[in-house]
């Protein structure tokens, strides 16, 4: 049974708005092709006019939509239309109402690498301990954040919140949004410099996740980044308490033991009064890790049991273009053809970057089985994509990807776009594979050259559409070529 979160009485009185019908509303969606029946359709002006999608929304079952002007095709005798002077500020008047009304607990989420992944962590686990409401796939700004506010439950006990950001001051006007009892900061590295423009910017941004905290409450924060000690200024002038998980610069919970193996991760968390933890992941990397910790450590500052929850973590996957590991079956030429696929696709980022080739050299082999006395190895593959957004320091921060421990295990390095081709001229010519401006044409060269027990790596930024060779490669599954 669907419980109302808005009607037209409550809205009203928050945005000063005018109501043409009685209506109720169970949700809040601005997407006309997702919405569902009872949701309040939000007509946002973006790129596209929600206006132009009133109709189709009510069509879908909308109890309502809020306007900022009565579309042609719609019947304001016959629709509940909610009409308001601006949209998107009477959207932001309801989150903060509903925020306020709100007795959850509320978790922000921000770093520049590991947000989506951290609250997906966040959410399996703490719904073990009551109703648990969280961010909608990576909605992340003023309206990504304004809708996870606005469909709160009204009984929910915890509420994650992911926050991000492009330009400076977008995280601190969040924060005073969302108003987090806790707070998160998973990793503060080089990202999005066309709008923060240098890493004291970035640090800067990431700490103001606390400007709006309740309470001076607690920010867990990474121990192993560069900017540890600087952060934990920042983010203790901002009135919170700081502590770090991680491995390195003595953390408060501290990750030990830390190994992959065909199956996942596993490592040990030693906590702040000596006790000591081990949990399994079904994901690879050291980065996933150091994200499940951090909930851990959240956990354990909210005297929530650890014994309940920490098994929870073994059930916790990768969504899809965030470490998903795919095991692909072909035939070529006849003869069968086994190769990892590991689909880190969906963003990337120097950090990042750096994470995914960490994952791809330490995940275990296929076989480890010997022939005639010699140990038959994996060759480790990596597809890179231009890192986009990272303003005048974009050539300088693709060439040090050249410099990256973890290429020396590397067997072959594909690179796509212009900016990775400028690193792929200065790859060592044993490692050089193909240099292509898309990943379409990139797919179209690699599957000729994949070979049995294969692993493979496939990282860029989200417009360099990289999931398209994630797709094509899927497709060879069962085929015979």
């Amino acid at each position: 049974m669907k419980i109302n979160l808005w009607n037209e009485k409550t809205v009203l009185s928050v945005t000063g708005g005018y109501s043409t019908l009685p209506w109720k509303a169970s949700g809040i969606s601005f997407d006309s092709r997702s919405i569902k029946d009872g949701d309040l359709f939000i007509a946002i002006a973006a790129e596209r006019d929600g206006h132009y999608f009133v109709k189709d929304a009510f069509e879908k079952g909308a109890a309502a939509a809020m306007v900022s002007f009565i579309p042609e095709n719609i019947d304001k005798k016959k629709y509940p239309l909610l009409l308001v002077r601006d949209v998107k500020s009477a959207l932001k008047k309801l989150a903060a109402f509903a925020r306020k009304r709100s007795n959850a607990k509320f978790i922000g989420i921000t770093g520049t690498a590991g947000k989506t992944s951290t609250k997906n962590i966040a959410h399996l686990i703490l719904q073990s301990y009551g109703k648990t409401h969280s961010s909608a796939k990576s909605f992340n700004n003023i309206l990504g954040c304004s809708i996870t506010l606005t469909t709160v439950p009204l009984d929910a006990k915890y509420v994650i919140v992911e926050i991000g950001t492009n330009n400076l001051g977008e995280v601190s006007e969040l924060s005073k949004l969302v108003k987090p009892h806790y707070v998160i900061i998973t990793e503060v590295s080089v990202g999005h410099l066309e709008g923060l423009k240098n890493l004291k910017n970035i640090l800067r941004e990431k700490a103001s996740i606390c400007d709006g905290q309740r309470y001076n409450g607690f920010a867990l924060i990474p121990s192993d980044t560069k900017t540890y000690a600087d952060l934990q200024k920042e983010v203790t002038s901002l009135g919170s308490r700081p502590i770090s998980f991680g491995k390195r610069n003595s953390p408060n919970y501290k990750i030990t033991n830390f190994r992959v193996n065909s199956s996942g991760s596993k490592a040990t968390i030693l906590l702040p009064k000596g006790k000591r933890f081990t949990f399994s992941l079904s994901a690879f990397g050291e980065h996933h890790v150091r994200n499940a910790s951090s909930i851990i450590a959240l956990l354990s500052l909210m005297n929530l049991e650890l014994e309940r929850s920490i098994p929870i973590l073994s059930n916790w996957r990768p969504s899809q273009g965030r470490g998903e590991k795919l095991e692909i079956n072909f035939y070529k030429s006849g003869k069968p053809v086994r190769f990892t696929l590991i689909d880190e696709s969906y963003n990337a980022n120097p950090a990042s970057i750096n994470s995914a080739l960490d994952t791809l050299i330490k995940i275990e082999q296929f076989e480890k089985r010997k022939i005639e006395s010699i140990k038959r190895t994996n060759r480790r593959i990596a597809i890179l994509g231009d890192m986009l957004e990272l303003g005048k320091d974009e050539i300088r921060e693709h060439l040090k990807i050249k410099n990256l421990k973890a290429l020396k295990n590397i067997d072959v390095i594909h690179c796509v776009g212009v900016r990775m081709a400028k690193l792929f001229s200065c790859l060592p010519e044993e490692k050089k594979g193909f240099s292509t401006k898309t990943a379409d044409e990139m797919c179209d060269k690699i599957v000729k050259k994949i070979k049995n027990r294969d692993i493979i790596s496939v990282k860029g930024s989200f417009s360099m559409n990289m999931k398209h060779i994630i797709l094509g490669l899927k497709e060879l599954q069962g085929r015979k070529l």
